[in-house]
């Protein structure tokens, strides 16, 4: 089969690799479907390796992915072969003081498949713990389920934000996460919706999905719009999606006295914050890390009544030889028109 491998810093390449092996008790054998590129792919693509080990090197990436399941393990009881599945990516202990208490994410020992375990998604074949594939209602497409693991993300930020209905939002990024945050505090009943993104393509983008207003922060006063739409009080919740420093100081600064800054993007490097600002203003800063297995199974029915039309999101489709030049390098453009990139696994299979 052939397989998207990360050999090193800005070196992925499409491989010819055998197919797994022997498949264990309580795994399962799938072959991928669509895959997502993921922002953390291309901090692994710029990095060399950011949270793959470099002993794992050369590393199968892709961690949201959907697949069919071609073969279970002794004592699987979750899924079948022939099933259409959402594959998620943690590998966990299931026993330490973290699994215990229904947190996996926050596994002692967590690996993540794409990342550090010896399969992922841009592949032919994988073979993952059963625990992972979460089939698909009927009415959930392959590549609505390759996005099941970044709106999770999303669901677990926006309820640890404590979002109310009626609730305005700020969003600064207009990212996939950005995007996806517009569309889960739609759903949860946020009555204005505002985003922060310089980029013109994205942002006219997250016109499209729906929104109260977006603006350029290069070129417009964000705070001072914000302040004007909300007489001087500010936003209820703000969800920092980019990564980038003055957002994270604008979502501050744009939100009222005892609200939320939910901190979702992964900040590389050190940033400069001000603590006492979020002391006397009573703010709760919300760092949030991943998602909670036990919600995928509401969060499909959710995409499934149409609820949560994620795949809106999706603005190009590749073939797995096009990972870098049609994916990776076109989504790390600053100036690039892409948003989601989901790509066919198909092409891997053998």
């Amino acid at each position: 089969m052939i397989a998207a491998r990360l050999h090193g810093k800005h070196d992925l390449r499409v491989d010819d690799v055998p197919l797994p092996g022997d498949v264990g008790p309580g795994e399962v054998r799938v072959r991928p479907r669509w895959c997502g590129i993921c922002g953390s792919d291309l901090h692994e693509f710029e990095t060399g390796g950011m949270f793959v080990p470099a002993a794992n090197l050369p590393q199968i990436l892709g961690h949201e992915f959907s697949a069919d399941v071609v073969e279970v393990g002794a004592d699987v009881r979750n899924v079948r072969a022939g099933d259409r599945a959402a594959v998620l990516p943690h590998v966990f202990c299931g026993s330490c003081h973290y699994c215990v208490r229904g947190r996996q994410a926050l596994c002692r020992s967590l690996r993540i498949t794409g990342c550090s375990w010896p399969w992922g998604g841009l592949a032919g074949e994988a073979i993952v713990p059963a625990y992972q594939a979460i089939p698909l209602p009927d009415r959930v497409s392959y590549e609505q389920g390759a996005i099941l693991e970044p709106v999770a993300t999303v669901v677990y930020a926006v309820e640890r934000s404590r979002l109310k209905l009626g609730d305005r939002v700020l969003i600064t990024g207009a990212g996939p996460v950005g995007q996806l945050a517009q569309i889960v505090v739609a759903a949860a009943g946020a009555s204005a919706i505002v985003v922060s993104e310089p980029n013109p393509h994205r942002r006219a983008q997250a016109e499209r999905i729906g929104l109260t207003a977006a603006y350029d922060p290069i070129a417009t006063d964000v705070l001072a719009a914000v302040m004007e739409a909300t007489d001087g009080l500010g936003v209820d919740v703000a969800f920092e999606c980019s990564g980038n420093e003055r957002a994270l100081g604008l979502c501050v600064e744009a939100t009222r006295p005892g609200g939320t800054i939910a901190q979702t993007a992964i900040h590389v490097g050190t940033r400069i914050v001000t603590p006492d600002v979020w002391t006397i203003r009573d703010l709760t800063i919300s760092g949030t890390w991943s998602f909670n297995y036990y919600d995928a199974p509401r969060i499909l029915d959710q995409i499934a009544v149409g609820r949560l039309p994620i795949e809106r999101i999706v603005t190009r489709r590749i073939g797995i030889r096009d990972i870098v030049s049609g994916g990776i390098e076109a989504l790390a453009d600053p100036a690039g028109d892409q948003v989601k990139v989901l790509v066919d696994a198909t092409g891997g299979a053998p």
